[in-house]
């Protein structure tokens, strides 16, 4: 099975496809079987990497504070295991803090930069729908109940008024054999409600793509638009859907994260 020691934990990952490495970093609660609907697509063009972070699917979830830039060496550590020395990395949600954090701590370790749906750092509206999320879970909410309660932030108004493919995702969620437990829930969260990189972030240097989603009121497009502005040299797109976009829409996605690559996708 593909686990390796990292750091202190033991993490799960796969990998397909062949070419250039591309780690793909998910984001709170997720794992990476979410990843299912691009890897098909980019594992054209790319040695696609995927892995579950720190406390969630079949990876080390340890009672302990986690912390963004923690999350970044346990990257660093698994491109150890994998003999990989540079990689271009896509960071999505809180796997787009992941990202920052290590093209500031392992920038020789990077080609090129995509931070998906993400920020530099949560403001007072983000900080609290985050609030919210942990209090939900610290109830005795089911699995389903949780599921439900987050997918307004995630989806957009069109998924929902499709009945069965709304239900078809929430399903696929609650079987997750792999669902995360509560408690990494809440210190993944905790994570990003410390994660400040709003004064560094100018010191990325790799070539950076920053993708927003134009209806995304997660972690709406301010953010995105204020970290393309921060980077040099940054690119800015913003494609349709919701936080959950790259899962609505992947193809769409996938054809800008190639294009910015240097690869091209196609259905």
């Amino acid at each position: 099975m593909p686990y390796v020691p990292t750091r202190d934990i033991i993490t799960y990952y796969e990998e397909v496809g062949s070419g250039e490495p591309l780690v793909l970093i998910r984001g709170l609660g997720s794992d990476l079987q979410a990843w299912a609907p691009q890897l098909p697509l980019l594992a054209k063009h790319f040695r696609v990497i995927v892995y579950d972070n720190r406390g969630a699917g079949r990876t080390g979830a340890p009672d302990k504070p986690y912390s963004i830039a923690g999350m970044a060496d346990d990257l660093a550590a698994l491109l150890d295991a994998l003999k990989v020395e540079k990689a271009h990395v896509l960071g999505y949600s809180m796997g787009g803090m992941v990202a920052q954090e290590f093209a500031l701590r392992h920038p020789n370790r990077l080609e090129r930069l995509i931070l998906l749906a993400t920020t530099a750092k949560p403001d007072g509206y983000v900080r609290a729908v985050i609030e919210s999320f942990i209090t939900v879970r610290r109830t005795n909410i089911s699995r389903e109940g949780f599921v439900r309660a987050l997918a307004p932030f995630l989806y957009t108004a069109a998924l929902f008024d499709d009945v069965e493919r709304y239900e078809r995702a929430v399903a696929v969620s609650v079987q997750n054999p792999y669902a995360q437990q509560d408690h990494a829930f809440i210190r993944q969260a905790r994570a990003i409600l410390e994660h400040d990189a709003s004064g560094r972030v100018g010191g990325i240097k790799a070539p950076t793509l920053v993708v927003t989603n134009s209806e995304d009121i997660l972690i709406p497009r301010r953010h995105g638009e204020a970290l393309a502005k921060a980077i040099a040299g940054a690119q800015l797109r913003t494609l349709d859907g919701a936080h959950a976009g790259v899962t609505e829409f992947p193809l769409e996605h996938c054809q800008v994260f190639a294009e910015f690559l240097g690869a091209g996708v196609t259905a």
